[in-house]
């Protein structure tokens, strides 16, 4: 399966909603979500899609994950 980068530009108060949904999905995911995944999870609730492992970020980060790893 391919996976297709797509940059998007937004406003600093759409940066700000972002952010503050990253932060209020902590509690329910346990761990604060990337930007990417949150836009996932956005578009899919539009386009009435269900996201399934493939939609997945799998990029390498330093993240919540990896630090308690250490």
């Amino acid at each position: 399966m391919t996976r297709t980068q797509l940059n998007l530009r937004v406003s600093e108060h759409l940066e700000r909603a972002i952010d503050e949904k990253r932060i209020e999905l902590r509690a329910s995911l346990g761990t604060i979500p990337s930007r990417s995944d949150v836009l996932r999870l956005a578009l899919a609730a539009y386009l009435g899609l269900s996201l399934d492992e493939s939609e997945a970020d799998r990029r390498a980060t330093t993240g919540p994950a990896k630090r308690k790893a250490r």
